[in-house]
């Protein structure tokens, strides 16, 4: 997988904005379902192209998915809500950005309930992102969804869950990243 050279400041997250262009300047309807994807849900690039037609439903007024955790840590498999403990369910509100305009037509089109979201590689996926904005990595958007969770107020379990970890480390580190941003802030306020 290839890796990117750059270190994006903390402080600056991927805006509604830098993605909207991102998605315009798309010219594939797969890659922009893709970046609206990774936007909303902040998953891995392997969890995302893992998903099926059948994974996703509307349940009230959210856009849900049940998605396969494929890095664990933990080499026992532990039982939850969700089954075996290797999936878990994640939802954005229908008013989200990107999800009527993108995300739920583009699910229409695909008939088939077990066909794959996204029929890409992860490196063909990369490049083609890379391609439209070299600053941004798939990955940055799942970090950049958890420190904006962070951000809002979420605690180290609500973290856990949605990132689907089986250990506490991690949500650590994005609280005490989210503390310190927010003090650099307070700071410049002052």
């Amino acid at each position: 997988m290839p890796q990117y050279k750059f270190k994006r400041d903390p402080a600056n997250l991927v805006s509604v904005e830098e993605a909207g262009r991102m998605i315009k300047s798309a010219k594939h309807d797969w890659l922009k379902a893709l970046i609206s994807f990774l936007y909303l849900f902040g998953c891995r690039i392997s969890e995302a192209l893992e998903v099926r037609r059948g994974d996703f439903w509307i349940e009230n007024n959210y856009l849900a998915v049940r998605m396969k955790i494929l890095k664990k840590r933990k080499k026992k498999k532990s039982s939850g809500p969700y089954g075996d403990g290797d999936f878990h369910i994640l939802r954005v509100s229908l008013d989200a950005p990107f999800v009527k305009k993108i995300l739920i037509p583009y699910l229409k089109k695909i008939k088939n309930r077990e066909s794959r979201v996204f029929p890409v590689s992860r490196q063909l996926a990369w490049r083609k992102m890379k391609d439209l904005n070299p600053n941004i990595s798939p990955h940055i958007f799942r970090h950049d969804r958890l420190l904006k969770f962070a951000l809002k107020g979420a605690t180290g379990v609500e973290l856990m869950d949605w990132a689907g970890w089986s250990d506490m480390r991690p949500a650590r580190n994005y609280l005490l990243k989210a503390g310190r941003l927010a003090a650099n802030l307070a700071d410049k306020v002052d």
